[in-house]
């Protein structure tokens, strides 16, 4: 996708949304949107868009791909989402698409339960100061490169350089009991991704609420009883 992306770049704005469920589980969501002229570049010579960005293999993978959708101002968007069951599995969908050279880094997610609290937290690294093309990288696009006699290296360089000047990139994070976190980073900047958030567990909460009551209700029953069984031991016996 990297590579595919980075050959038809003019401008490419692209969001990663990450949403966690109470559970660890939760959503990443990632949208591109390529302007009229990344359109263009990717179309140039009679080609499709869905033919030219290929995203066909990464509904095997698991991601849930959506249709491209055109905008009149010659614009389009796709999108494509993947669900993970716990905190583990966060950081190998983000690895699984993203690559060990793509631009998000070490991300994690912690998940620790106390008696009242659930504390959530997201580390990661936005890195666009280390951009690839990722052309070295696809097999199949080295073989047809090399079979036209291109010189790989030359190319790789200016589609780095155009990468640079044309991806841009948003990542946000929502965590249970927490806003939304939202990081930018600019071209050749590398950004630290660190979230946090604690909730309440009500139901532990009311359980506990629960028990001091009917402790205390146990208290006053012992009480009571122990007074009365104490005047009746005080009362005196009537003659007879």
């Amino acid at each position: 996708m990297a590579a595919s992306l980075g050959l038809a770049a003019c401008r490419v704005d692209t969001t990663v949304a990450v949403r966690v469920r109470a559970d660890g589980s939760g959503t990443v969501t990632i949208r591109a949107h390529l302007d009229a002229d990344a359109v263009r570049a990717a179309e140039a010579g009679g080609g499709k868009l869905e033919d030219r960005v290929r995203l066909g293999d990464l509904p095997a993978a698991g991601w849930v791909v959506s249709r491209w959708t055109r905008a009149a101002d010659g614009s389009a968007a796709v999108m494509i989402s993947k669900r993970f069951g716990s905190p583990v599995e966060l950081r190998k969908v983000v690895t699984g698409l993203n690559g060990a050279r793509g631009p998000l880094r070490d991300v994690s997610l912690r998940r620790s339960a106390s008696a009242l609290h659930t504390k959530y937290r997201l580390d990661g690294v936005a890195d666009l100061a280390a951009l690839a093309t990722g052309v070295k990288d696809d097999p199949e696009l080295l073989a047809k490169l090399t079979a036209e006699r291109v010189d790989v290296g030359v190319l790789d360089q200016r589609l780095l350089a155009q990468v640079r000047d044309g991806f841009r990139l948003t990542v946000t994070a929502r965590l249970p009991g927490g806003s939304e976190r939202r990081w930018t980073p600019k071209p050749g900047q590398r950004v630290l991704l660190r979230a946090s958030s604690s909730t309440l567990d009500v139901a532990h909460v009311l359980w506990l609420v629960v028990g001091v009551v009917l402790g205390a209700i146990a208290i006053v029953v012992l009480v009571v009883g122990e007074v009365r069984t104490g005047r009746r031991r005080r009362r005196p016996s009537r003659a007879t």
